[in-house]
C-alpha cells in the first residue's frame, strides 16, 4: 500500500472517529445520531472500497512485475 493510499484510508478513520464522538455528544437528538450514524456508514463503505481498489493495484502491479522478469523488461 503507497503512502497516499494510507493516508486516504487514515482521512476516512478519522472522519469516522469525528462522527462517533459527535454522537456521544449529541444528547439523545434522534436526528442528529442517525445522521452520524449514516456518515459512519457511509464511510466505512469508502474504505471498503478503498482496501478492494488497493488490493487490485498491489495484485496488478505484481503480474507486471512477474510479465516484465519474463521478457527481460525494467521492472517498475
Amino acid at each position: 500500500m503507497t503512502e497516499e493510499q494510507m493516508g486516504e484510508l487514515q482521512v476516512l478513520s478519522d472522519l469516522r472517529s469525528w462522527h462517533r464522538r459527535q454522537i456521544e455528544q449529541a444528547l439523545g437528538d434522534v436526528r442528529v445520531v442517525q445522521a452520524h450514524e449514516q456518515a459512519i456508514l457511509r464511510l466505512h463503505q469508502l474504505s471498503a472500497i478503498k482496501r478492494q481498489r488497493t488490493t487490485e493495484d498491489e495484485t496488478e502491479r505484481q503480474r507486471a512485475r512477474a510479465a516484465n522478469s519474463h521478457t527481460g523488461m525494467p521492472q517498475t
